[in-house]
């Protein structure tokens, strides 16, 4: 079993390589206003990016593209970032380093930032860490920062500029946006693209906000068949020598269901599943005055997340770590003339990686330790696990 942690630990470091210089399609605008459609380098950027890597065709040089000699870029169904020399305040937001200047402290610099919403007004944003910017134009005016910020009072309590609800409140006026809407619109990218939308819907009866449509339209959930194959050990320890026993290498038989939900931001890259199997564990073992056999069944129940590596639009890499609530069936560890023991298995962690292919998918998935019984003081049993797991989804 440790070689076999050894090769996940491999494995995952050489996908986990290979998987990160994937392009995808897109384009770029530079400083001539020339779009070229290209392959863009996905670094799956968290924050706000200074730069990225392209290249015209899969067999071209690799490019930097920067706000320099980029004024937009995009990939195909992804985030738009869009160049702009605009006022930013910077004023930090943790309780230790707020500023006693209540008005924002603005700075000059040239930035990428991601385009939200594209209409009459434009919403854009911008993340450095934990600082978070919301900004905005109307008309293609000027770009400026919706105005949000924590300061210290003189009396050290902590203190809100809002500002940001009179910008909309005085610059985004139509007829079915009252000040209760800007009243109860908070400083967060949800509630910011929606009063956007309802501005932009009222300006034009036809516009459709294409962001929530991505959003919308995304596969959200994903339910499948599972089954596949275990190769598992156990151990027996006790005071009394004579009963220790270990068994090894047992194949059996797994099967059950898997609901997986995509989560909604890093392009779907990130998941949430629960995944009940049943499995199974049969194995006999002669000690020296007796015979012991061992029947375990269980529900499996797996509770983790997982991640996505793309390769291309249908195919993709995955790790993933899960949490395991078993549930026994009848299932003991019988000594031929000693005392039973009825198997309770404590909860464990699993770890797995797979391929999958549009809804077919195929993972190995690795439990190094499960407590058997958990109803024992000073008796153990381990049981570890390697599973070959085939899956297909049809929702």
């Amino acid at each position: 079993m440790k070689q076999v942690l050894a090769l996940f630990i491999l494995l995952f470091l050489s996908f986990n390589t290979f998987s990160q210089v994937t392009f995808e399609p897109g384009y770029i605008i530079d400083n001539s206003g020339q779009k070229t459609i290209c392959l863009i380098k996905n670094n799956d950027w968290e924050n706000n990016p200074e730069s990225f890597d392209y290249k015209i065709n899969e067999a071209a040089t690799v490019l930097e593209g920067n706000v320099y000699n980029i004024a937009e870029f995009s990939i195909d169904n992804g985030k738009k970032y869009l160049r702009q020399k605009l006022e930013i305040d910077r004023s930090k937001s943790l309780v230790k380093r707020l500023s006693k200047n209540k008005n924002p402290e603005f700075i000059t610099e040239t930035l990428f930032l991601e385009q939200l919403l594209e209409g009459d007004a434009n919403l854009f944003y911008y993340e450095d860490s934990n600082l978070i910017r919301f900004f905005y134009n109307i008309n293609n005016s000027p770009t400026e920062q919706l105005v949000y910020k924590k300061y210290l009072t003189p009396d050290n309590r902590i203190g809100e500029n809002t500002d940001f609800k009179k910008q909309l409140w005085d610059e985004l006026k139509c007829d079915n946006l009252s000040l209760d809407d800007v009243k109860t619109t908070d400083y967060k990218k949800s509630e910011l693209i929606e009063f956007f939308t309802l501005y932009n819907q009222c300006k034009n009866p036809a516009y459709v906000n294409t962001t929530a449509s991505k959003i919308n339209n995304r596969k959200v959930f994903n339910l499948g068949l599972r089954a596949g194959l275990n190769s598992a050990s156990m151990d027996f320890k006790s005071p009394q020598s004579s009963t220790n026993f270990n068994l090894d290498n047992s194949s059996s038989l797994r099967f059950g269901i898997e609901l997986e939900a995509t989560l909604p931001f890093n392009r779907n890259k990130w998941s949430i599943f629960i995944q009940p199997m049943y499995q199974s564990f049969e194995g006999e073992a002669q000690l020296e005055f007796q015979n012991v056999f061992v029947d375990y069944k269980s529900i499996e129940t797996s509770i983790g997340v997982r991640h996505y590596f793309f390769l291309n639009p249908d195919s993709k890499i995955f790790i993933n770590s899960a949490f395991q609530i078993d549930s026994a069936l009848d299932s003991y560890i019988d000594f031929e003339t000693s005392s039973d023991f009825e198997i309770a298995p404590r909860t464990s962690f699993s770890f797995g990686l797979g391929f999958a292919h549009k809804n077919a998918s195929i993972k190995l998935n690795y439990n190094p330790r499960r407590a058997l019984l958990s109803n024992y003081a000073a008796i153990s049993s381990d049981y570890k696990v390697l599973s070959l797991v085939f899956g297909y989804n049809f929702l």
